[in-house]
């Protein structure tokens, strides 16, 4: 059986010849032990969308993009570009101002004569936007609910903080971070445009920005969403971070665990792609999918693995494997189908506390932080996600709360809590003081022995 890649694999998308030629060329340097590189130096064998995914991953990667950091042209450049990008592919703008969705976030910005203290420095806001559309579901048989699909856009600039290349000034381009799974993502919508009709529920795109200052985009997405869409309706979250180093048919697809029912319907179109796909874990993770499944949405991460040039400046476009990045695209695609004509409700997991969240301090709040903090600037640790098990879930607090204090210290950062929680032993008990709604409630804590 021919997978959906394989037969796209035409200059055209749909001569089988050409696709058959191309696999043949391809199957045929791979075993002569040519590199992947080289594989794909073959453009002549190589289908238009292999060809269009490559051009979208240079040209974010670009040093011209100086990197995609924060506040930066090229973060701005790239926003723009993919506005262009979203029309020309026909999707629907579904943004707060036609496909842009501007928002501010409150970022910590570090003291240059303590740049060891993460306490130090002081908050400032920042502006970004984020880039939405949609394809309308075209189905006779609509569902209600719609699927999320996205990939950040931003990456480290020219380093500093969050690259692995200590006091090196230089572009990071980030070629698989993220510049591999916004391709990713453009690639995703060109094919679900095409294919509309098969749809039984919307399907929206999300560029998100400020991934690398602590999911920004995305949290504050989930926290107002755009186009009259509200976070309850989003069925699924899939995310594409990092799928720019496919190496030996391997994928991980994280956030299997998030819903019972994924494991079921990834698998067989895994095997249909001739991809080795490791399916499980939470949906909580260093990306934006974290940012919904917090919300009470099933997620999944797809990811081809970790390498050496990661936040690093040398992870550079001439790096990724194309043909690989569409292997992963159009397995999202039909996974985006599948998920997008499914009746049945997905059965969203919650996620169990990790040992790793004991082991750095004594004891737990069972919360999960909004990296984006309080929209209007205002002081205090946002609640993105509470689990009802722990020590905040049974004391009362819920998501969207503001703790503004904790005892007898104030919280007006997230720095102020990791704080408070690292000199709290297991079994006190503590008033712990939230905004909701506008109004103060103090809540008492107990926390486990």
């Amino acid at each position: 059986m021919r997978t959906r890649f394989q037969e796209s694999f035409g200059m055209d998308h749909r001569r089988e010849a050409a696709g058959r030629l191309a696999s043949s060329v391809v199957a045929l340097l791979a075993l002569a032990g040519a590199t992947e590189a080289f594989a794909q130096a073959s453009t002549g064998a190589l289908s238009s969308t292999v060809q269009q995914y490559q051009a979208d991953v240079a040209w974010l990667a670009d040093d011209a993009r100086e990197g995609r950091g924060m506040q930066s042209e090229g973060l701005v450049e790239s926003g723009e570009w993919l506005i262009d990008q979203f029309r020309a592919i026909g999707l629907e703008p579904a943004g707060e101002d036609g496909y842009r969705d501007p928002f501010v976030a409150q970022v910590m910005f570090p003291d240059p004569d303590q740049p060891d203290n993460p306490h130090a420095g002081e908050r400032r806001p920042v502006e970004a936007f984020n880039v939405v559309g949609r394809i309308e579901a075209g189905a006779k048989q609509r569902l209600e609910g719609v699927i999320v699909v996205g990939a950040h856009y931003d990456h480290l600039g020219m380093g500093g903080e969050g690259s692995l290349e200590a006091g090196v000034v230089a572009i990071h381009n980030g070629a698989d971070d993220n510049a591999s799974g916004t391709a990713a993502l453009l690639t995703v919508a060109r094919d679900l445009v095409s294919r509309s009709d098969e749809l039984r529920r919307d399907v929206w795109f999300v560029a998100f920005s400020l991934e690398e200052k602590g999911l920004l985009g995305s949290s504050t997405f989930v926290r107002e969403p755009t186009g009259g869409l509200e976070v309850e309706e989003v069925y699924a979250m899939l995310n594409m971070d990092m799928v720019g180093r496919l190496t030996d048919d391997k994928l991980q697809v994280l956030g299997g665990g998030s819903a019972e029912e994924w494991d079921d319907i990834v698998a067989p179109l895994c095997e249909e792609a001739r991809l080795e796909c490791k399916i499980g874990g939470d949906g909580f993770g260093s990306s934006d999918q974290s940012s919904f499944f917090a919300a009470g949405v099933p997620v999944l991460h797809f990811f081809t693995g970790t390498h050496s040039e990661y936040h690093k400046s040398s992870d550079d476009a001439d790096l990724i494997n194309a043909e690989g990045g569409v292997r992963v695209a159009t397995l999202v695609s039909d996974v985006a189908v599948a998920t997008a004509n499914r009746a049945e409700p997905l059965t969203y997991v919650e996620a169990k506390e990790r040992q790793s969240q004991r082991m750095a301090f004594k004891v737990t709040l069972g919360i999960v932080p909004d990296y984006a903090g309080p929209s209007d600037g205002s002081p205090g640790l946002l609640l993105s996600g509470v689990r009802p098990e722990g020590p905040g879930g049974q004391a009362g607090l819920e998501r969207g709360d503001i703790i503004v204090g904790m005892g007898d210290a104030e919280i007006a950062t997230i720095e102020d809590y990791m704080k408070v929680l690292s000199t709290t032993e297991p079994g006190s008990t503590m008033p712990v003081t939230v905004v909701r709604n506008g109004e103060r409630v103090v809540l008492e804590v107990s926390f486990e022995e």
